[in-house]
Order: C-alpha cells, then structure tokens, then sequence
C-alpha cells in the first residue's frame, strides 16, 4: 500500500490538465496543472540517516507517507510493462515534453528567501505572488509537504538544485550516480509516437532514484529511492514522421497488489500486474553510474 500511495504523488506531474507552460492562464505553475486531488494525511515522523552535505543546497531528508488521491492520469503517460513492446503505439497525443520556466531575475539576483513554510509571506511577496491566489496555495502546499515529517518506508529530498538531488541520489544508491533523462529529437512532437525497433533498453538493474519539478516558482526537485521497480530507456519515433522522435525514460513498478483499482481500470489491466510511467524532459532518473550505457 505504501509504495501505491508514493506513486501517487510520482505522478503528480503526469495528471491531467493539458497546459504545461508555467504561469497559466488560470493562475497555476505548470506542473502543478497535472494536480491530484488530496485527502487529508495521516501522520507519522521517522529520520533517514543519510542527506545531502550543502545544507544550502538541499532541504531536509525525511521519509514520506503521501496520503491517497484521485487519479486522473495523462493519456499516454501510464501504461502497462507488457505493452512495452517494439511496434507498440503510444495514444495520439502523447506528450514528453515539459516546459516549466521558473521566474526571471536581473544577472545579479537578490536571495530568495529561506524556504520554509513559516517564511511563506516573504516567499510569496519575493516572487510576487498574490497571497490567496491559486499559485500561492500550491507553494503552500508544496512547502507543508516538504516540512512534515510522514511515515514511509522509501527515502526522499526536496532539492532545491541539481547538486543536491545528485548528493541524495549518491546516498541512496551507495554509489557515484549518472543522471538518464529523456530527450525529445525533431522540431517538436509527433502526432503519435511508436517504439522502435530494438528500442526497449534495461537500465539501472533496479537501482534508481527519479525526481520530479514539483510546483514552486524556483526550479525545486523532489527525489525518492523507490522499491521493486525497473526502469528502461525507450527509443520512439513518429508513426507519420520518422525525423521527429524521443528517447524516453520510463519507469516500471513491479510490485502493484496493494494499488488502487482505479489504475488497472484505467489502463485496462490486472491489479498486480507491473504498471509503468513514462518522465517527461524536465524529469530526472538517478542510477548507478557504471549500470547506464546511454
């Protein structure tokens, strides 16, 4: 149960809401327009003895018990590992690509503020965000989830820079990490994308660290060192225009019998059965430095 719930929040960025561009027109960050409904948490507090050295860099490393939620997924995004085949189809539609464009500042930047939740006025005033607003409840959010402590068996940071989550990645591996990410090719992204053939590579041997933007008006990662997962590099291409394309990195959990019904209905599948998520450009997969041969 507790992995289904983590994947719950993994997919935070994959849910629907088809505008991707920070600063939307109805007042949301970008990735926050893939929101998931929340019920309220249970709570619990545990320590990990492992976190990033840069204090600076990095926010505090807790374990994490995000609470159930209502899934409306993406097209495209989830499917299931046994339809991860060379020649298969992904939906029309299907987007990778994921731009988030954090806030602007003159070449020589005043601080932000220290990023707590007990300095939420500063935060919002420094990013000019109109307190009540839809963005400032999604920072709100987003800076309770990082502060509180919650039962979870899986490890997690929210990193404030690449270093930080790279440092975690080091710890929760036990090893000098490489960094896999996926790679739109072309001038854009086709109507409909196919696998490749020979397109479906094994990497990282189980051993991964993902992380995700969450919604924050600074470039903010969260990372988890996840269980019973597989993750592959996925060669696609255009079914109608071969130059455009991508190399996706998809993640597959294997371990799916305590998960909602509600995914299985989704994609037409078994409850139990390996369910398997596609990360978007802005996303990044942590393995073992000496398992990616990309």
């Amino acid at each position: 149960m507790a992995t289904a719930i983590l994947f719950a929040l993994f997919v935070l960025g994959f849910v629907a809401g088809e505008q991707q561009i920070y600063g939307d027109s109805d007042g949301s960050f970008g990735v926050a327009a893939y929101e998931v409904n929340w019920s309220p948490p249970s709570r619990a507090s545990a320590t990990l003895p492992h976190s990033p050295s840069d204090g600076k860099a990095a926010l505090r490393t807790k374990w994490c018990n995000p609470p159930r939620q209502q899934l409306k997924a993406k097209k495209g995004i989830l499917f299931l590992q046994r339809n991860l085949l060379d020649g298969a189809l992904l939906p029309a539609n299907t987007e990778l690509g994921h731009i988030h464009t954090p806030q602007s500042f003159p070449r020589s930047p005043p601080a932000p503020p220290l990023f707590a939740y007990s300095n939420l006025k500063n935060i919002l005033a420094f990013y000019n965000i109109t307190r009540g607003s839809e963005r400032a409840r999604q920072v709100a959010t987003t800076l309770r989830f990082c502060r509180d402590d919650q039962q979870q068996e899986e490890p997690h940071v929210c990193a404030a820079t690449q270093q930080a989550a790279m440092e975690f990645a080091a710890a929760a591996l036990g090893t000098t990490p490489r960094a896999a990410r996926t790679v739109i090719h072309g001038r854009g992204e086709p109507v409909r994308y196919v696998v490749a053939p020979n397109g479906v590579t094994s990497i990282g041997r189980g051993k991964v660290v993902p992380c995700h933007p969450l919604p924050y008006p600074a470039d903010l990662l969260y990372c988890h060192r996840p269980g019973n997962v597989q993750a592959f590099s996925v060669e696609l291409v255009g079914q109608e225009d071969p130059s455009l394309g991508a190399t996706a990195i998809a993640v597959c959990h294997e371990k799916t019998d305590g998960w909602a019904l509600d995914y299985f209905a989704m994609l037409n599948g078994t409850r139990g059965e390996p369910v398997c998520h596609y990360m978007p450009e802005k996303y990044l997969l942590w393995v073992p430095a000496a398992e990616l041969k990309l």
